[in-house]
């Protein structure tokens, strides 16, 4: 009951209705704070762990998984615009919301929150606004995604206005409306003065934007030339340049600007998620690495083909060494496979198992959860997909430096395990004499596919999580008080139920949409094509998408997709940053559960035999025109040296000639069938048989009379 209730969890009163968000457990799952979605106050309040599992089970309680209401956005959909407004708001509140469990008190909130308001220069209630909707966000940096859809004068500058907008200051002459010509102003003085390595104060830039294009030249008695600053009505005031930087400023660009790249690198960029963890605990860390599998496998659509070795994913909670995802490619190691085992990190592994027809309880591989930090080293974790997992699920990522494995040495060892004493065993796998001089070539020996491979490996993560007993394992001093034993799913419960607090829910699908890449389809009239397959929906379909392109030009969307299972595809509509699943249409059902890979690999094949058929039926076609050349030719021989007739005489015979062909072909017909040898109306008269008629048989007897009446004519 206790892994149930977890960060992002909810939980309904069934007897008043209130509906609680969990926002925070404390290590040891005595108690936490939660939040009533349904009420006005945002006020967290606190809780106790007993007093839900107690009116769970009597029926008062009722724990749900909770989706935020705040559409899942990746970066890719997301306008500069609305990127930089989010961003603006989490440098602000990031240091707000990391003080966990500070800020859900009441005082220690008051005190944080205050002291943001006197350094940003902001209201205190605007700070509870962005508070109420990072929590309701399930504590994400997305949360501050801006509604500009609700918005009126979207992306619009204000014109035409008659009296200066804003604060009105003490001195009413200060300031003036700022056009089109001032913004151009600001953007020139800011690239050449602030954005530089000369480091010039805001202050003095400002001061040199009045000295460029508010000021008027003039010359004193003495022939020197000054320079004469505009009436304050006439020129833009320090705090109007100072809020124009502000919604316009691009924090990445300024620091690099200013103190440059490796700088920034080194220093300034971002660290995604929370710093510092402190407590230890299931979900608190997981790592994440891929490996090849040391074994060939053969194709699913032609078991004859071999198709090389597969790529393995692993993620295991650093805590516990419990394995939480997994993941089974063709593709080398990238993000496509990271993503998938991503993916299965927070999806039922029950639900999972029976897809590859493996029954399990529960019990028996109880993750489903998102960490608060990943580790992995470089590569697919340094991508600007990755961004994805803070952006929308908050976990923070970190990278080890290169050439140290040694820093994620729970899944390198992992990995010995499995290629070692599991792989090892299989028909295909690579031997160590397999690249010596007459040694066998085992890859001949393949006959798994990759569903086969991925049940192995399935079985032999269930058997590591709950049987594997890791001698090498250093129990704390509370895991030898309570005699926990060294096998990762002990370790997992121990941790659940005196450590963490790490753990979080979220939605399966929301967690898929994050880490999945994205591409272009185009909408034809057969359907969506998307990698050569096409795919359609209840909403393409009710808006009759495929209507209109056949009565105009098709058109591009963006999808997102699994690329361990092209059955569906999500079509993003990029204005309102919602999701249509699409659906493999019927006659590409062959595709149906096939990785990208697979389906790449067959298409491709089918390219092959499709030039090599098109080769010999070029060939044939070559031949076909050589023998109706060679028949021709003949023709045209026989019809050498026959006697000259008028071209009246030979086109008004046409109807007779049909009619006198026809016949004999019917006579050489019948005499055919009557004596397979009596060809005798294609031989001279010398050659034809000067049987009696006695001798002939009363069919041939007639058909001759017939034929020599019709010669005589």
């Amino acid at each position: 009951m206790k892994d149930d209730i977890c960060v992002n969890k909810t939980v309904e009163d069934l007897k008043s209705g209130a509906l609680y968000l969990i926002l925070w457990i404390i290590p040891g799952n005595e108690y936490g704070y939660w939040y009533d979605l349904n009420s006005r106050s945002r006020t967290p309040l606190m809780f106790f762990v007993k007093d839900i599992i107690d009116g769970t089970f009597n029926g008062y309680y009722e724990i749900t998984n909770y989706s935020p209401s705040k559409t899942v956005s990746s970066d890719e959909f997301l306008t500069e615009t609305e990127k930089q407004h989010r961003d603006n708001i989490w440098n602000i509140m990031q240091s707000v919301v990391e003080f966990e469990p500070d800020i859900y008190n009441r005082k220690s909130r008051y005190l944080l929150l205050k002291q943001t308001e006197e350094i940003h220069g902001l209201q205190y209630n605007n700070l509870y606004k962005w508070l109420d909707r990072y929590w309701r966000s399930g504590k994400t940096k997305n949360a501050f995604i801006p509604d500009f859809a609700k918005r009126g004068g979207k992306g619009t500058i204000r014109k035409h206005i008659k009296n200066k907008i804003g604060r009105s200051p003490a001195d009413l002459k200060v300031g003036r409306i700022i056009n089109d010509n001032d913004r151009s102003n600001f953007v020139s003085v800011i690239n050449r003065y602030y954005l530089s390595r000369e480091k010039i104060s805001f202050k003095s830039t400002y001061e040199r934007l009045l000295q460029n294009f508010y000021t008027v030249k003039s010359t004193d008695d003495n022939g020197v030339e000054t320079l004469n600053l505009l009436p304050p009505q006439a020129t833009p005031s320090f705090r109007q340049f100072q809020y124009w930087y502000s919604k316009n400023r691009d924090i990445i660009t300024e620091t690099k600007k200013r103190d440059g790249d490796k700088r920034f690198e080194l220093d300034k960029r971002r660290i995604l998620g929370k710093a510092d963890y402190g407590l230890m605990g299931p979900g608190a860390q997981y790592q994440i690495d891929a490996t090849v599998g040391d074994v060939y496998l053969v194709s699913r659509f032609d078991r004859s083909n071999l198709i090389g070795r597969p790529v393995m994913y692993f993620v295991i909670d650093a805590f516990s060494r419990m394995v939480t995802g997994m993941s089974i490619g063709l593709e080398g190691p990238s993000w496509a496979g990271a993503m998938s085992a991503l993916a299965n990190m927070a999806t039922d592994k029950v639900k999972y198992c029976r897809k590859y027809g493996i029954e399990i309880q529960d019990s028996d591989w109880m993750c489903r959860h998102v960490p608060a930090s990943i580790i992995g080293d470089r590569g697919e974790m340094e991508s600007k997909n990755a961004d994805n997992l803070a952006n929308i699920l908050g976990i923070r990522i970190v990278n080890t430096p290169p050439w140290r494995a040694d820093l994620k040495g729970i899944i390198e060892r992992h990995f010995r395990v499995v290629n070692t004493n599991s792989i090892a065993l299989l028909p295909g796998s690579v031997k160590p004499d397999m690249s010596k001089r007459g040694g066998r070539d085992y890859r001949l020996d393949a006959v798994l596919d990759i569903d086969q491979f991925t049940q192995i490996i399935i079985k032999c993560v269930l058997y590591y999580n709950n049987y594997h007993y890791m001698d090498y394992f250093e129990k704390s001093e509370a895991m030898i008080s309570d005699n926990v034993e060294a096998i990762p799913c002990k370790i997992w419960e121990w941790g659940i139920n005196n450590c963490s607090g790490t753990l979080r829910s979220f939605p399966e699908d929301i967690v898929k949409l994050a880490v999945m890449p994205t591409d272009k389809a185009i909408v034809t009239a057969q359907g969506i094509r998307f990698k050569g397959m096409y795919y359609s929906s209840e909403k393409s379909v009710r808006e009759c998408w495929f209507e209109k392109v056949r009565s105009g030009n098709t058109w591009q969307v963006t999808v997102s997709y699994d690329p361990h299972d092209m059955t569906d595809i999500y079509v993003w509509d990029t204005d309102d940053k919602k999701y249509d699943v699409c659906s493999l249409l019927e006659w590409n059902r062959k595709y149906s559960g096939k990785y990208l890979s697979e389906v790449v690999y067959e298409q491709k094949k089918e390219a092959i035999d499709k030039k090599r058929l098109k080769l010999k039926e070029t060939e044939a076609k070559i031949n076909l025109n050589y023998e109706i050349e060679t028949i021709v030719s003949e023709a045209k021989n026989m019809a050498y040296g026959l006697p000259t007739q008028s071209k009246m005489s030979r086109l008004s015979n046409i109807r007779d000639n049909r009619r006198n062909e026809r016949d004999k072909i019917l006579l050489e017909s019948k005499i055919s069938e009557a004596d397979p040898g009596a060809d005798f109306l294609d031989r001279s008269v010398s050659e034809r048989p000067q049987n009696s008629e006695e001798e002939l048989s009363p069919t041939l007897r007639m058909i001759k009379r017939k034929v020599e009446e019709r010669l005589k004519k």
